[in-house]
């Protein structure tokens, strides 16, 4: 908690901005049900639920990077996909900010035409958080420390909560890759794992943002272990200060920023895997979005991943990284449940593509079920059975 020195208002007492502003945070602007409500008149035929899709950073401020491979880059690629996969759903209307083009019209325009008004806005919703903080109806948090954002992006981001507010918005999802200060830019870091970033539980969208989080949380942990940076470690994070999500209660749609892990993490190093990964990252949080919506079960394919079916063609060995077919074997040795192998944890044996301790422990498991010799490697005999399982 940030300590906080009050000092009395010459215009209002405490109990009247208690009385003035205390509803504009605590009166909810979207609630878990009306979400459910028009999720279904969709599915009826109705006006389709609206999506807004962030892919966090561009070309002017690019956020981290790793081996060359900007933040900026992933993120359009996932958003992108995403936005296919909702599109071809009728119950969705997504709404894509930026492609690898740039940023959309509408939302360049909005940039600069709407600069001042941005800056009404913002400024309005900070004295509103000043009022309520001096009256002790909000109070201020410690959350994450994030690097500061310069001006324009803050513009930018604000820019797209009032867009939000303005156009019936009813979800906004901002897709980010983690990383942390302090690490150097060449070298690996000791972080790994996702993170989902809500606001804070005062503010007027918190509800309906957490419940999103939460069934978003429990997809992504079919597949991929939590971050394990000490306040990100539970899945979810609440936080007062990220603009993304609605700082200063600009943000009326529920909101949840995704760090789909840290940008050094194996798995997004080789070209290859790093393609296939960001392709399974956007088909995850599209059936998390269904399972808020009750639909847990997989829309218009035989498995609960794009990772399969694969059809493996080459024996394969311990040694090396970034082999998309040893991602693909990673994913139907977890559907078979023996990877990760008995005692490991996502988080000690990730879907990477790389074969190592892990995969040989698996395979070998696999190979003793099927009643194959239990040799660690992918010969010929347990080609034949992943195929036969996983191919079609």
């Amino acid at each position: 908690m940030v300590s906080f020195s009050v000092s009395h208002s010459p215009l209002l007492s405490f109990q009247d901005v208690d009385r003035l502003f205390a509803g504009v945070f605590f009166t909810e602007s979207v609630t878990p049900e009306q979400l459910q409500e028009i999720y279904t008149r969709a599915t009826h035929g109705e006006r389709k639920l609206r999506v807004l899709i962030v892919p966090g950073h561009d070309n002017d401020a690019w956020g981290t990077e790793f081996q060359g491979v900007r933040e900026a880059d992933m993120n359009v690629v996932v958003g992108e996909e995403l936005a296919r996969l909702l599109s071809a759903d009728s119950a969705y209307e997504p709404i894509l900010t930026r492609t690898t083009k740039g940023y959309a019209p509408e939302f360049q325009n909005y940039f600069e035409t709407e600069r001042d008004m941005i800056a009404t806005f913002v400024a309005e919703k900070k004295q509103t958080m000043r009022e309520l903080v001096r009256a002790g109806s909000v109070h201020l948090t410690d959350g994450v420390i994030h690097n500061s954002a310069p001006n324009e992006v803050a513009t930018k981001l604000y820019s797209f909560n009032k867009w939000a507010n303005e156009h019936r918005v009813d979800i906004v999802l901002h897709i980010h890759f983690n990383d942390y200060p302090g690490r150097r830019s060449h070298k690996t870091g000791r972080y790994s794992g996702f993170a989902l970033y809500v606001p804070d539980s005062q503010f007027s969208n918190a509800r309906a943002s957490k419940e999103v989080a939460l069934s978003l949380l429990k997809q992504f942990l079919k597949f991929y272990a939590e971050s394990n940076l000490p306040i990100e470690d539970s899945g979810i994070v609440e936080d007062q200060g990220l603009i993304a999500i609605g700082s200063y209660n600009t943000l009326d749609p529920a909101s949840v920023l995704i760090e789909y892990g840290y940008i050094y993490e194996q798995k997004f190093i080789g070209p290859e895997v790093r393609a296939r990964v960001l392709k399974e990252l956007a088909f995850q949080t599209y059936q998390g979005l269904n399972r808020f919506f009750g639909k847990n079960g997989e829309i218009f394919q035989k498995y609960p991943t794009t990772l399969l079916p694969h059809n493996w063609s080459e024996p394969l060995v311990a040694g090396g990284g970034g082999n998309p077919s040893v991602l693909s074997l990673q994913t139907a040795l977890l559907l078979e449940e023996m990877y990760p192998p008995e005692g490991k944890s996502k988080r000690d044996c990730p879907l990477t593509g790389s074969f190592g301790p892990c995969t040989i422990l698996a395979v070998k498991d696999f190979q003793e079920k099927h009643g194959l010799p239990p040799s660690g490697t992918v010969g010929e005999l347990t080609l034949q059975k992943l195929n036969e399982k996983y191919s079609h």
